[in-house]
């Protein structure tokens, strides 16, 4: 008990708002909603939150004024499907909460792009393509984001870049910096190792990517 008095002695006084925003945040993690899945209705949720129909609906009209859902008239209230980059920092302070989550993140887009390469290896014209990327790599504001984008391409497989597109975008909303920026030699080699077409190879140059160069 005197634990969780000195927690709520800590934390600023909030409106019953704010609470009811920060109620549906965790609920939205609790229930592992993912972007196009339906929030629970009004009244579910104001049973959940005990909270009045009025206080729900004024909270899902903030948050859906910020661009986090959507209402769809006769179907439901949704979590937005964030195709436009400019939310992705905002839907990451206000999903990406949890440490263990972020980790997630970042190992599911490390598993869709070492997916990709290895599929991109078997792909005709592999060498053409290989040569086109060298050129545009080169190029002062190509970005990590062009490259796994290029070789998503280079798979043909429309599905997979969808996931990846969705996956690196919460993971750049945690991790903002560019490793191709600092660290260009290395997917320069990661290139290199895609020619060989032997995954072991591909999968060890994808593991330096991290690593800075001296």
């Amino acid at each position: 008990m005197e634990k969780v008095s000195k927690k709520v002695e800590s934390k600023r006084p909030q409106s019953k708002f704010a609470e009811v925003v920060e109620e549906i945040r965790d609920i939205i993690i609790e229930d592992h909603l993912l972007p196009g899945d339906k929030l629970p209705s009004e009244r579910e949720l104001s049973e959940r939150l005990a909270a009045s129909r009025s206080s729900i609906r004024e909270a899902l009209r903030a948050l859906e004024l910020l661009g986090l859902i959507e209402t769809k008239r006769g179907e439901g209230t949704f979590l937005r499907d964030f195709s436009n980059h400019q939310l992705i920092h905002l839907v990451g302070a206000f999903i990406l909460q949890q440490d263990q989550t972020k980790r997630d993140v970042q190992h599911t887009k490390h598993i869709v792009e070492m997916g990709c390469l290895s599929t991109a290896m078997v792909q005709p014209n592999l060498e053409e393509r290989l040569e086109e990327l060298e050129a545009e790599i080169r190029k002062e504001h190509f970005t990590e984001r062009d490259f796994f984008g290029f070789f998503m391409d280079v798979s043909g497989n429309q599905l997979l870049k969808k996931i990846w597109l969705i996956v690196s975008s919460y993971a750049d909303a945690v991790q903002e910096e560019d490793r191709l920026v600092y660290n260009k030699g290395a997917f320069l080699r990661l290139i290199d190792a895609v020619r060989t077409k032997d995954v072991t190879n591909v999968f060890e140059a994808y593991g330096q990517l991290s690593v800075e160069e001296s």
